[in-house]
């Protein structure tokens, strides 16, 4: 697909706005709910960013008319999972909004991002993504193991449903990523790879095998994402209107109880599902589709009722929120107070969801120090 500047433009001015109007006039107001209960807090933000993850597949598919084709297995939003992918693009979290939306029995779910801590400073998403729940890691595995088990115990305190997504290759597919996999790969006596990059299996394991001892696990999904045609790398593509024309994604699901016990085989585990993911995405490209059956094909087909409704409602959002700079002083003050709160939150500490866990250990320790008393 040639690029349409234009169009590019139109894409990341609703994309970036929409999640900063959002957050002004949604996530922000949801605060005083922390100091309330944090069930409902947490559950209202998952609604929330839910809600808005529909915004981006019916502006992909309005302005660029992309097709997202899904096959295999479809995702439980009930089940607490991980759900693992290969990372093609910087852009695939970008996609995957299409297929958490085609893929699911309900386009309903509570997905987490395992993603790399300055992330969170991003002025707008990375606020929002802070008070979403997504986990930030530092990729130094001692203290990132820490933040972890934190995060997914006050998950399990609240009997919280969530899925998480990890991209175990750790890093999108590039000449030079490749390059030193291919490097692990004769230091290790390993094949090349040339589809994907050989996994980091130690996150993969620890979130495994955490969650499976708090009652967390389900399930583990086993994404595969395909671009038969035009592929976006960066971020400025985006801005220049380069999109795909296709997006194939492959779902598998294993049960829990399929996992290994044992942490050794975990990890050959999840190297022999990318030894698998290699081929699959090697005849995927040969062949321009993948082998399995093809669950759900949406295309062509009219925009479906809850996108309709997502593009009036954020668009709405966006002028609604500019309408209140423009003319209410309290609006902008309000603004200013809540953009300095978080710009200083993701400078000097770990962001507002560690901010969420530090509040609930408080109140839980006051309650058990009030019932001894």
């Amino acid at each position: 697909m040639k690029g349409s500047m234009w169009r590019g433009m139109v894409y990341c001015f609703l994309w970036y706005f929409s999640i900063l109007c959002g957050f002004l006039l949604f996530c922000c107001p949801m605060l005083p709910l922390l100091l309330i209960n944090n069930q409902a807090y947490r559950y209202a933000m998952d609604l929330i960013f839910a809600t808005w993850e529909l915004y981006p597949v019916a502006l992909m598919e309005i302005l660029f008319d992309t097709e997202f084709v899904i096959n295999g297995d479809l995702i439980l939003p009930w089940e607490k999972s991980i759900l693992i992918m290969n990372h093609r693009t910087r852009l695939d979290w970008n996609f995957l909004w299409a297929a958490m939306h085609y893929g699911t029995v309900i386009p309903a779910h509570r997905l987490k991002f395992v993603l790399k801590a300055p992330i969170r400073h991003a002025p707008g998403p990375g606020w929002v993504m802070q008070m979403a729940g997504f986990f930030f890691i530092h990729r130094r595995w001692e203290y990132d193991q820490n933040l972890l088990s934190e995060m997914l115990e006050y998950l399990q305190e609240l009997n919280h449903t969530f899925q998480v997504l990890i991209f175990p290759e750790g890093t999108d597919l590039t000449a030079k990523s490749i390059s030193k996999s291919n490097k692990y790969a004769d230091e290790n006596n390993l094949k090349h790879y040339h589809q994907v990059l050989h996994p980091k299996t130690t996150g993969f394991s620890f979130l495994v095998n955490k969650m499976k001892s708090g009652g967390q696990l389900d399930s583990v999904y086993d994404l595969s994402v395909g671009y038969p045609g035009t592929l976006p790398e960066t971020e400025f593509d985006v801005l220049r209107g380069i999109f795909p024309e296709k997006v194939f994604f492959e779902i598998r699901r294993y049960s829990a109880s399929e996992l290994p016990a044992d942490e050794e085989d975990l990890r050959k585990w999840l190297c022999y599902k990318w030894k698998q993911k290699e081929d699959t995405l090697t005849k995927f490209y040969n062949n321009g589709k993948f082998d399995s059956l093809q669950r759900t094909n949406y295309w062509p087909r009219p925009l479906s009722n809850s996108l309709h409704l997502s593009v009036f409602f954020w668009t709405a959002i966006i002028f609604i929120t500019f309408y209140l700079l423009l003319v209410s002083t309290v609006f902008q003050i309000y603004t200013v107070l809540n953009c300095i709160l978080f710009l200083l939150l993701s400078f000097i500490s770990e962001g507002m969801y560690h901010v969420e866990i530090a509040w609930f250990k408080m109140k839980f320790h006051q309650y058990i120090k009030n019932k001894t008393t």
